[in-house]
């Protein structure tokens, strides 16, 4: 990842401690941040360009992060990939919520960021070294995005400092996948 965009990233998730997503404005982030805005001349245009902008940062520090996981199985990486995501995400919690709550009822925002993503299943499915081939594939990739979006709304939610909810729950997910897959793989 590109350092000025990981610096962009960095500057709006703090400017979004103290201040509201849904009155956000770009310049805002650029005033604040003291970043030059032509660096980012036809990368970071409108609001959802920095949402996939926070997407990506998060992607490009779970593959740093990532190079400490133990080899085990696909389900068992997946699983711990999820965590440490959530783990990465649990240190801007107030500023993660702040955009949730404010496009939680905005599908058109949730749509624009489908992308970024699914792009982030696939990384991290390649990583846990899972097969995208086919149709098994594709299916494999958005049960996996549904499985995040389902274990990211019990994290929204889980108080817990150790996240015991939200590993619970991802792990019931995860099994649920693997009897499913099993069926479908037959």
């Amino acid at each position: 990842m590109d350092q000025n965009l990981i610096q962009l990233a960095e500057k709006t998730l703090i400017f979004l401690k103290k201040n509201s997503w849904s009155s956000l404005e770009i310049n805002d982030v650029y005033s604040f941040s003291k970043l030059n805005k032509k660096k980012f001349e036809g990368k970071i245009k409108r609001k959802i360009d920095l949402i996939n902008n926070i997407i990506s940062f998060f992607d490009h520090k779970l593959i740093k992060d990532s190079k400490n996981i133990e080899q085990s199985s696909s389900k068992d990486m997946i699983f711990e990939l999820i965590m440490l995501r959530f783990d990465i995400l649990q240190n801007y919690r107030k500023q993660i919520l702040n955009i949730y709550n404010s496009i939680k009822s905005k599908p058109q925002t949730i749509v624009m960021m489908l992308p970024s993503f699914l792009e982030s299943m696939i990384m991290m499915a390649k990583i846990s070294n899972i097969s995208l081939k086919g149709i098994k594939g594709s299916i494999k990739i958005k049960g996996l995005l549904i499985i995040y979006f389902s274990s990211f709304l019990v994290w929204s939610r889980d108080n817990t400092s150790s996240l015991e909810k939200t590993m619970m729950s991802l792990d019931k997910y995860l099994n649920q996948a693997e009897k499913l897959l099993k069926v479908v793989g037959k």
